[in-house]
């Protein structure tokens, strides 16, 4: 369960929409792709390390790369990066994909400040 899922738990109807939310949206993506893009997020954060992408096809570094930019250089993405995943993932996909790297770098940013128990406070 994530920190985000946790400190929510406290609520079950918010919790239950943000869970079938994360689902939906993961839903839309290969989950592969979700389980790297969460490891990647991770990774930025020093709290996993790196996945091995010596076995990835070219699309799938990409998103990765650009997962990796997400929660400290999101401003910095350019239009043609993001035109690139669009052009690998389609429109749904790209739209799928930021928010489940937008959502994974929230859960790791939650993890780390202990969400669960500032929720309770």
């Amino acid at each position: 369960m994530s920190a985000v899922c946790a400190a929510l738990a406290a609520d079950p109807v918010l919790a239950s929409h943000y869970a079938d939310f994360r689902s939906k949206t993961e839903a839309a993506l290969d989950p592969a792709l979700v389980a790297l893009v969460r490891q990647a997020v991770a990774a930025v954060h020093g709290m996993e390390p790196a996945p091995d992408e010596s076995a990835l096809d070219e699309g799938t570094r990409l998103c990765l790369a650009y997962a990796r930019r997400m929660p400290f250089e999101h401003t910095a993405i350019t239009d043609a990066e993001a035109a690139g995943l669009v052009a690998h993932l389609g429109e749904p996909g790209y739209v799928a994909f930021s928010v489940v790297t937008a959502l994974a770098d929230a859960e790791c940013r939650a993890a780390q400040v202990g969400l669960p128990e500032l929720a309770g406070a």
